[in-house]
């Protein structure tokens, strides 16, 4: 009688010599196309303090006002009436948002009284002044 020899199953690899070469093209290709945004705004020249604290800048939504009463929130340039809109959307999606003021030394106080009371009827409470620190 013949004995039949059962086969063995052939192993299958998978090659990993070139997986450390895949991972480093993917890491120099996040790398190259990556783009940081810095924040442009509008020119100030923001008045001095004699202290400063830290805002979270992830609660955060910065108000530019000029001297020549151009506003601007978040690098979006808008008028005095749809603060109130651009506000409240920002604080239905974050209830801790913080509007933060970067205004110029000479602006008038009617643009920031305007803008004040958009912020009170967008029920954006929490509001600060920044400034540059005294040296």
């Amino acid at each position: 009688m013949v004995k039949i020899r059962k086969k063995t199953k052939a192993e299958t690899l998978i090659p990993t010599a070139s997986m450390s070469d895949i991972a480093f093209l993917l890491l120099l290709f996040f790398m190259v196309s990556t783009v940081f945004v810095r924040e442009r705004g509008l020119k100030v020249n923001l008045p001095k303090a004699e202290k400063i604290e830290k805002i979270p800048r992830n609660h955060s939504a910065t108000i530019y006002v000029s001297k020549s009463g151009m506003i601007s929130i978040d690098d979006l340039e808008v008028e005095i009436p749809d603060v109130q809109w651009i506000m409240q959307k920002k604080y239905f999606d974050d209830f801790n948002v913080i509007a933060c003021f970067r205004t110029d030394r000479d602006t008038n106080y009617g643009v920031m009284s305007d803008i004040l009371n958009q912020l009170r009827y967008a029920n954006t409470l929490r509001v600060s002044f920044e400034a540059k620190l005294k040296r």
